[in-house]
C-alpha cells in the first residue's frame, strides 16, 4: 500500500481529484489527523493507521491542491444481501474535508463530481451506502446533495462493565469452524437487509459460548481507540468536564483515551441473550478494557431482544440517542427492489463505523 495506483478523474479550477486504488500514506496521515462529526460528538480516530490497512478493497478519492489532500471519500467495494439477494456495493467510508475548505461548499460541489465518476465506472446494479453521523446537518445535505436518501437507522449501542469477569468457556473459533458459524449468521439474519461479513474473523477475534459442544453465542470484536474532543448539549459537558475525573466511572470513559471493543456478527440461540452478554463481559476482560459499542438497526428484532433483556451497564445510558443514518443512492435498481431494501431491518458491520 505504499504506492497504489492512482489516476487523474478530474482537475477544476486549482483542484483536483484523484482515484487511488488502495490508501497512500499521505491519506491515512489526513485521516489521523481529522476532527470526526461536527454538529454532533467531534473526536478523532486515534488507531486509523491499522485500521485502515485491514479495509477491504479500498479505492480513495482525494480532493488535492497542490498535492495536498483537502478532502476524501474511500469507497470500499462488497457484496452484502438484502434477503437473500447479493447485490453489488460500495459502502463509503472516510467522508472529510480540512479546515481548509470547510463551510465554502467546495465538498458540497465535489461530492456530487465524485458520484458521477463512480457511476460512470458500474455498469451492473449497484447500491451506493454512505452513513451520516445523527445530529451532522451539514454532511447529511452534502450527502443528500450528492444523489443520496435516507434508508434507516442505525443505534449506537453499549455495553460496559466495572470489573469484567472471566468467562471460563468462552473460546476463540477454530478457521474450520468459520464456515459453519458464517452459515449460523446468514441464518439469524436472512431477513435484513446490507447483511455482509467482511470482517468477520480478522485476527481470529471471533468467540464463541457452547453448551453441550453446541454454540449458542458468537461475536467478533475489533479494538479502537478515540480521543473525544466535544459532545453536544449540557449532558455532553457533563459528560467531558465531570466524567472523567469520577474514579469509578473513568473506567467507563475517558473522553482523551476512549479504548473499546466494536462488536459486530453478533449470533445468539434464541432465549440466550444472557450468554451474549456473558460473552460481551468475557471479551472486555479478556482485553483488559471496560467498555464495547455495537451497531444495530433501528428496527432489528435482535436489538429489541438484547435491550429488552438490559443489563447492558451504565455506558448504554450515555449514548442511547446516538447513531448513524444509513444513506443509500442506486444504480440500475428498480422501484420495486428498493421498496424490498426500504422494508427491511438492517444489519451493520462495527468495522463501517469505528
Amino acid at each position: 500500500m505504499e504506492h497504489p495506483h492512482r489516476k487523474l478523474v478530474l482537475h477544476e479550477n486549482n483542484l483536483d481529484i484523484w482515484k487511488y486504488h488502495g490508501i497512500p500514506e499521505t491519506g491515512i496521515a489526513f485521516f489521523e489527523s481529522t476532527n470526526w462529526g461536527s454538529a454532533g460528538m467531534v473526536y478523532e480516530r486515534k488507531n486509523s493507521n491499522e485500521l485502515i490497512r485491514l479495509l477491504k478493497d479500498p479505492y480513495l478519492y482525494a480532493i488535492e491542491q497542490g498535492n495536498i489532500i483537502v478532502g476524501t471519500a474511500v469507497f470500499c467495494h462488497t457484496r452484502p444481501h438484502v434477503g437473500n439477494q447479493p447485490y453489488n456495493c460500495h459502502i463509503i467510508r472516510y467522508f472529510a474535508a480540512s479546515a481548509a475548505i470547510q463551510g465554502k461548499k467546495i465538498m458540497k460541489h465535489y461530492a456530487g463530481k465524485v458520484m458521477e465518476v463512480v457511476q460512470e465506472a458500474e455498469t451492473e446494479k449497484t447500491i451506493y451506502v454512505g452513513c451520516v453521523e445523527k445530529g451532522n446537518l451539514r454532511s447529511y445535505r452534502v450527502v443528500e446533495n450528492a444523489g443520496y436518501e435516507k434508508l434507516g437507522l442505525l443505534c449506537v449501542n453499549a455495553f460496559s462493565r466495572f470489573y469484567p469477569k472471566a468467562q471460563p468457556n468462552m473460546e476463540r473459533l477454530k478457521p474450520e469452524e468459520y464456515a459453519a458459524m458464517l452459515d449460523l449468521i446468514r441464518k439469524q439474519y436472512r431477513q435484513h437487509a446490507l447483511l455482509h461479513t467482511d470482517y468477520l474473523f480478522l485476527k481470529g477475534n471471533y468467540f464463541v459460548l457452547r453448551e453441550q459442544g453446541e454454540i449458542v453465542a458468537g461475536c467478533q470484536y475489533h479494538r479502537v481507540h478515540w480521543a473525544i474532543n466535544k459532545m453536544p448539549g449540557l449532558m455532553g459537558k457533563i459528560i467531558m468536564n465531570v466524567l472523567p475525573y469520577l474514579p469509578l466511572i473513568s473506567k467507563l470513559f475517558n473522553p482523551k483515551r476512549f479504548e473499546f471493543l466494536a462488536f459486530e456478527g453478533m449470533f445468539f440461540k434464541p432465549g440466550y441473550e444472557k450468554s451474549l452478554l456473558q460473552l460481551f463481559e468475557g471479551l472486555l476482560h479478556h482485553e483488559k478494557v471496560n467498555s464495547a459499542l455495537f451497531w444495530m438497526g433501528e428496527n432489528c428484532p435482535y436489538r429489541k431482544l438484547i435491550l429488552d433483556y438490559g443489563k447492558l451497564g451504565l455506558l448504554n445510558s450515555f449514548v442511547n440517542d446516538s447513531g448513524v443514518y444509513i444513506m443509500t443512492s442506486y444504480q440500475n435498481i428498480s422501484e420495486e427492489e428498493i421498496k424490498k431494501l426500504k422494508s427491511l431491518p438492517l444489519y451493520a458491520s462495527a468495522f463501517d463505523y469505528i
